[in-house]
């Protein structure tokens, strides 16, 4: 599939997140402005606090974009706010330094000619300072506009939407036409933003400060008719998260930020709408395991899939429990029942355990089909895995203690570039899911886990019982898929997105259909 057929195909999906993110950006810069132009003219009356609120403002742009979203999650949860809230900070910095160098730049004795005029203090600064300044200052927000375009991209990680929900995905399931369907429309919003604010930069500069030259009529047109077109945009994507944000009979699901949990929100959600008058609002890609927790807890979503051994082992911070799978499945049940107040459903039926993964001719080279037997052969080895496997406490970490095994080096990966990595030859080893279509795709050999160090990781729907409480029929609606989904069966679904291209939504409905759980 080329770049056109996806523009064509996903038409619907990259309005509705340019839309997100032409919102999300405008309403970031103006607050940034309504708080940086006031504060940047109070400081040249200040002078001496320049330097240190100045440097507070430089000290948060020096702060990683995802990990100050990551620092707004305790705070303010998942979604707009946060985003919002990341953004304007990242935006401060260029319109407040412009601002008070622009001022302090003008000259003295043109300041002094106001003074002689008999202006006040304020009537030099907002005739004879401020016009002087302005094109300093619109500098300082062209840069700051384009800089939160670029960054509001990562909103999506947090639930926020946006153009990063295609960028995301099309990393996820290594997509160069989806990343460019992401990228494209980001790209031409920044150069949109950046000429309408230059435009109204010679606009707003006092007559006697600007060029002479006089626009053409052909020229005021297609200004008005882009700033109509920038406020249509701005007004439809407020409409539309309005729309969104519901009421009472409005149920949102939740994901982590890889394919399989994008399949299981859109089968859990097309199900909820086919059995119940319930709208829902889908919000997979939130995140890590942590962010979709905290979601959940926080209220921001009321429901997501998660797996029995990660909730039992790195939300709950327990060591694994042996024996049958089922004993994992009620510990964890009762335990999140107690310290949350959420209800663990029935389990979908596949265990989506963690493995590690080889090149099948690189196994054999190496004689290895363990994990015992590849632990040997690591200090030679690279391997390659998400973030999170290094660091969560059923991960790597706990791998070395169970084996002994170190590798040569790591290589922090998202997920969907792991097996990529790993079939490119870039990486030696990866950490695979064991229900992911790649792994016979890409002629990946599993490593048997010889001392069962990794606890069962089986699907299931997890709910907030104030949510339950309130519509006690979701219940018996996701229930329906209980049991419903093995291993072979979510590998293909998989399969269909990760390889053939197929978008999670149209996979997730057709399965039902065929499932005879919706007509």
């Amino acid at each position: 599939m080329n770049i056109w057929e996806v523009f064509i195909n996903r038409r619907e999906d990259i309005l509705h997140a340019t839309l997100e993110h032409i919102q999300i950006s405008l309403i970031a810069l103006i607050i940034a402005i309504m708080i940086s132009i006031p504060s940047g003219l109070l400081l040249t009356r200040a002078p001496k606090l320049a330097p240190l609120v100045i440097g507070i403002a430089s000290l948060f742009q020096t702060i990683p974009s995802l990990a100050l979203l990551g620092f707004m999650i305790p705070i303010f949860g998942i979604g707009f706010t946060p985003a919002i809230v990341a953004l304007t900070v990242y935006a401060v910095l260029p319109i407040i330094r412009n601002t008070y160098t622009g001022v302090m730049n003008v000259e003295a004795p043109i300041k002094e000619a106001g003074i002689g005029m008999g202006m006040t203090n304020l009537q030099v600064m907002f005739k004879v300072e401020l016009p002087l300044a302005l094109n300093v200052i619109m500098a300082g927000i062209r840069t700051a506009a384009v800089m939160i375009i670029g960054v509001a991209t990562l909103a999506s990680l947090i639930g926020a939407g946006g153009l990063g929900d295609l960028i995301f995905r099309g990393i996820s399931t290594v997509n160069t036409e989806l990343i460019l369907a992401g990228t494209i429309p980001a790209a031409l919003i920044a150069l949109l933003f950046d000429y309408l604010l230059g435009r109204m930069e010679k606009t707003i500069i006092p007559r006697g400060l600007r060029n002479r030259k006089r626009k053409s009529r052909m020229a005021r047109s297609v200004d008005i008719a882009l700033y109509s077109l920038l406020l249509l945009a701005f007004a439809v994507g407020i409409m539309m998260r309005f729309g969104q944000s519901g009421g009472s009979d409005t149920i949102v699901v939740g994901g982590k930020a890889f394919t399989e949990q994008d399949i299981l929100v859109q089968l859990m959600s097309s199900l909820i709408e086919a059995k119940t008058d319930l709208k829902v609002v889908r919000k997979p890609y939130l995140g890590g395991s942590a962010v979709t927790h905290n979601a959940l807890i926080g209220g921001n979503i009321d429901l997501y899939p998660e797996y029995t051994g990660t909730g039992w082992t790195e939300i709950l911070m327990k060591q694994p429990v042996g024996g049958n799978p089922e004993l994992t499945y009620q510990k964890v049940k009762q335990a999140y029942e107690e310290q949350f107040k959420v209800t663990w459903l029935k389990p979908l039926g596949f265990n989506n355990t963690y493995s590690l993964a080889m090149r099948n001719e690189e196994a054999q080279e190496l004689g290895v089909s363990t994990i015992s037997e590849l632990s040997r052969h690591a200090p030679n080895l690279v391997f390659g895995a998400t973030q999170e496997f290094l660091e969560r406490p059923d991960g790597y970490k706990g791998l070395q203690t169970a084996y002994g095994i170190k590798f040569k080096g790591t290589k922090g990966l998202d997920p969907g570039l792991t097996y990529a990595a790993v079939r490119d030859g870039k990486v030696d080893v990866n950490d695979a899911y064991s229900t992911d279509g790649r792994i016979p795709a890409f002629h990946l050999k599993v490593m048997v886990d010889d001392k069962q160090y990794f606890p069962p990781y089986y699907a299931v729907p997890i709910i907030r019982d104030d949510t339950l409480k309130a519509h006690p029929e979701l219940e018996q609606t996701l229930n329906q898929l209980a049991g419903k989904l093995d291993d072979k069966v979510m590998a293909e679904l998989n399969a269909k997105v990760d390889l053939e291209g197929q978008k999670a939504r149209e996979v997730a409905e057709n399965w039902l259909k065929s499932a005879g759980l919706t007509p």
